[in-house]
């Protein structure tokens, strides 16, 4: 995976999401200890493409918050994201919407 770094939107609005997760006493430490690694765009897109429905994706839809997802960050900033990511982030987010 080439190292790409986040636009500055994609950085407000994954700031933004970790911000409404806390305020519902929700804290997405693994995905904040990957993005201190990794950088936010590599966080994602290792997040989004692994087979695992992430624990993190589970909890912000359970509090509402699926607009919220890193999933949804994703399709928001496309143009910053290959093919790949984008469908596995819009095949998690269509797996929500069935329920």
């Amino acid at each position: 995976m080439s190292p790409q770094k986040a636009s500055l939107g994609l950085e407000a609005f994954i700031d933004e999401t970790i911000r409404l997760s806390a305020k519902h006493n929700y804290h997405p430490t693994t995905f904040v200890g990957m993005r201190g690694r990794y950088g936010t765009h590599a966080a994602i897109s290792r997040l989004v493409v692994s087979g695992d429905i992430q624990s993190g994706f589970k909890r912000l839809c359970e509090l509402g918050l699926r607009e919220w997802t890193i999933e949804s960050a994703v399709l928001k900033f496309s143009e910053e994201f290959s093919k790949e990511v984008q469908e596995c982030a819009a095949f998690r987010l269509s797996q929500v919407k069935k329920r």
